[in-house]
């Protein structure tokens, strides 16, 4: 008896600190994050430079070929719904530059930053005792998304 009370307690808290972090302020802190794209591209190789086109030129040997680019950087959210670049690098892509602000909402364990046509959706994990996320999946929202983590330092 004393051991399904305990674990009916045990439980109870979990639930609890879950189901209470799930606003803005469950995110609050600088998070480290890395993004993986993998874009295919039909081309061919000059030499040792890739041509990318949309027609094979008809002295050349075409194919697909998958390049992958990686952003990484760091971002500060302040447990209000507003998340700072701090650090970034692109990866020859596009996307926010250092010191660029960014809005954010958070659903239960979803979220959302920056816009539709802009932004990235957010999964929620691994809840500290604060009821802060200290991991996140992320996932870009563009027609090739990336996807990638953000760990809170």
């Amino acid at each position: 008896m004393k051991k399904t009370a305990l674990f009916l307690i045990l439980m109870t808290m979990v639930l609890v600190t879950a189901s209470s972090a799930t606003s803005v302020a469950s995110l609050k802190g600088t998070y480290a994050f890395q993004l993986l794209d993998v874009n295919n591209e039909f081309g061919y190789y000059n030499g040792s430079t890739w041509v990318s086109v949309t027609t094979c030129p008809t002295n050349q040997h075409c194919s697909n070929q998958a390049f992958s680019k990686v952003s990484y950087g760091t971002v500060s959210f302040d447990g209000l719904g507003h998340v700072k670049f701090l650090t970034i690098s692109n990866g020859g892509s596009h996307g926010p530059t250092v010191g660029t602000v960014w809005g954010y909402s958070v659903s239960g364990f979803n979220g959302a930053m920056g816009t539709s046509a802009n932004g990235a959706y957010l999964t929620l994990g691994n809840f500290n005792t604060a009821g802060v996320a200290q991991t996140v999946l992320m996932r870009t929202v563009d027609t090739n998304p990336s996807t990638g983590t953000l760990l809170l330092q």
